[in-house]
């Protein structure tokens, strides 16, 4: 999920940085699956117009900047109405269709697109327009790990009807702005804001999940977020549960029981599958031997590390790095 490069966008985009979020755990798992997102275009649309999205191996967004539309899923017998200020995302690359009437007559998004490219808008004539931003957003993934297992299949966030939203708003209307403009330096500014406006996507969910479990749960709360953060942070620690439990405030058995009813894990299997998502993208950089590596997540050995690698991973590291 979320490893390959969208169709519709062949450029290597930077990844988000320190500089987009803080030192937490949300902030730690990004930065280390190395969001990537941007915007395909922002457009306006004259009905009758329908866009057809298969499912993906990355998330799309669509933000309604001005009119409203409706959005349909295969697995859904009603239609979902869109006014402006409405962002709809499918973080798992959901299939819908987004058009001016419930259940219109789409063309795929990829047709669309290309298109546009070429300034061939097919929607470009008629009376009652929408405009629309649309975008991508993708992860580099290596391992299972719970955010990508845990992602939500589609998110609805009505920015206009919530006063606390005000600044998402505003922050989506900003990119629609860029991402028409024919400035200089105009598509890192898209990138860029693309990819904190999907960041701002995903803490809004994690800010929604006060009960049930789940790896946005265990980021919301504070004692779970505070020890996915140490693992995040120390790698090689020598972590116990018994350690991981007294650094947070509770009792062994207390957090052991609360982090595997959450995040559907033992502490130290969620710490080994990071220790060789780690390893993994040290592995594929070449830069270093490996038993620096192993050291780096935690293992004294160059056999207990490969072993250990194997067994999550699927390959041994040595086959990893002759597959370069």
């Amino acid at each position: 999920m979320f490893d390959q490069t969208p169709s519709r966008s062949s450029e290597q985009l930077p990844n988000a940085g320190n500089s987009l979020i803080g030192g937490d755990a949300l902030s730690d798992i990004l930065n280390a699956l190395r969001l990537q997102a941007s915007s395909y275009f922002c457009t306006e649309f004259f009905a009758p117009w329908g866009i057809k999205e298969e499912k993906t191996d990355y998330g799309t967004f669509h933000f309604v900047v001005r009119g409203s539309a409706w959005l349909s899923m295969p697995d859904t017998q009603h239609a979902t109405y869109l006014s402006t200020g409405d962002i709809v995302a499918f973080p798992t690359g959901a299939a819908h269709q987004i058009s001016d009437q419930p259940n219109g007559v789409c063309i795929s998004g990829d047709e669309l697109y290309t298109q546009i490219q070429k300034n061939e808008n097919p929607f470009s004539k008629g009376s009652i327009n929408t405009t629309l931003l649309c975008g991508y957003f993708k992860y580099q993934q290596h391992v299972q790990l719970p955010l990508l297992r845990d992602m939500p299949d589609f998110l609805h966030i009505k920015t206009n009807e919530e006063p606390s939203l005000l600044w998402l708003n505003n922050l989506a209307n900003m990119l629609a702005h860029e991402s028409r403009s024919t400035l200089p330096g105009g598509s890192v500014i898209v990138d860029r804001l693309t990819e904190v406006l999907v960041i701002q996507l995903l803490r809004w969910h994690m800010n929604k999940q006060h009960s049930g479990t789940g790896y946005f749960r265990a980021l919301a709360d504070t004692r779970l977020s505070h020890a996915l953060s140490l693992i995040h942070k120390q790698p090689a620690h020598t972590w116990t549960v018994e350690r991981m439990a007294r650094t947070v405030g509770m009792s062994r058995s207390a957090f052991a029981n609360l982090f595997h009813e959450v995040i559907g894990m033992t502490p130290l299997s969620y710490l080994s599958q990071w220790r060789m998502h780690i390893a993994h993208a040290l592995l594929k950089e070449g830069k270093e031997s490996m038993i620096n590596i192993a050291e780096q997540v935690g293992y004294r050995s160059e056999a207990s590390f490969s072993k250990a690698f194997k067994k999550i991973i699927g390959v041994s590291p040595g086959q990893l790095r002759r597959q370069k």
